[in-house]
């Protein structure tokens, strides 16, 4: 079979390649848009691609450098189709890892393994060989409340006392503003384009968003959003309602609470009150103690696995 191998490139239709083969691949859900956007912000040397000499998917691998001020880069599992050439797979991967190791500003380059993928084993095997090493994992710890419970939750007065109401278009620029403003979220997506197009064509579309405030000033924001299992936003094997996103100004924790409630107000709203709303969130540790509880304690779950590749 003959290869052709090529960077990322905008409004090639790269991205729904790059979807295709993810979601073959993993058996994980991947959004073309999401996946432009990203490349973009990343750059062309980020992301390599092999293709059919017609243009048809084999495989890729993307890499990005940690936005944390570390001397840190990460690359990702070359994934493939089936019918892709080891060699080729062989090939974009280390060429990607030669190009990050030849930068001098980058001393440690890491990767991880989504538990949920369905070649997970095959993912794990293949970067050992590379001489990538476990150093941590990654966990979730998630609540499910029951609708009626959620929505009448007991709340001091600084929560009592913010503003509640459902967002319009007209709030996109708000929407943004108090996202940017929180450290968890601000760098979900990496520009205000990529923001603007995820509130407009997505959260907004389906309705249901939530905003609260402080006097005139926005303070928290989320939407609610009904989900089958997809094995990355739900696990397991019933429906929930999700936060979809939470954003809160620092400062204002208080009004994390009171959001729930919102959420869960607008979802009874909705109709969907027999379906529990799902809350958590993530951390990292490592050590068999942390492996131990985990398999003990079904609200605690395994999310991935984290790897490290030393420079010589």
């Amino acid at each position: 079979m003959k290869v052709k191998y090529t960077k990322w490139e905008d409004e090639k239709g790269l991205e729904e390649i790059q979807a295709k083969i993810y979601t073959e691949a993993s058996g994980l859900p991947a959004r073309p848009d999401e996946i432009r956007h990203r490349n973009n912000d990343r750059g062309a040397d980020s992301t390599l691609y092999a293709l059919t000499e017609d243009g048809k998917p084999l495989a890729y691998v993307t890499s990005y450098r940690y936005d944390d001020g570390t001397d840190r880069a990460g690359i990702g599992y070359p994934w493939t189709m089936k019918d892709c050439p080891k060699e080729a797979q062989e090939k974009i991967f280390e060429d990607l890892l030669g190009h990050l190791k030849s930068q001098d500003d980058i001393k440690e380059i890491r990767t991880s393994v989504t538990l949920s993928s369905k070649i997970r084993d095959e993912q794990i095997k293949f970067l050992e060989e590379k001489g990538f090493t476990e150093v941590e994992r990654a966990y979730r710890y998630t609540l499910d409340l029951p609708i009626d419970e959620a929505s009448t939750m007991k709340l001091d007065s600084r929560a009592k006392d913010l503003k509640s109401r459902e967002a319009t278009l007209e709030d996109v620029d708000t929407l943004i503003e108090v996202t940017r403003s929180d450290p968890q979220v601000r760098n979900a997506f990496p520009s205000d384009e990529a923001f603007r197009e995820y509130f407009t064509d997505r959260v907004l579309r389906d309705g249901h968003c939530v905003i609260l405030f402080e006097g005139s000033k926005a303070v928290a924001a989320s939407a609610p959003l009904k989900l089958q299992p997809d094995g990355r936003a739900v696990t397991g094997d019933e429906e929930r309602t999700i936060m979809r996103f939470t954003a809160v100004r620092p400062g204002h924790e208080y009004a994390w609470k009171r959001l729930v409630s919102e959420i869960a107000k607008n979802a009874k709203k909705a109709g969907w009150e027999g379906t529990p709303l799902r809350v958590g969130y993530g951390f990292t540790a490592d050590g068999v103690v942390a492996q131990g509880i985990a398999d003990l304690r079904p609200e605690l779950e395994p999310y991935s696995i984290v790897y490290r590749y030393e420079k010589e």
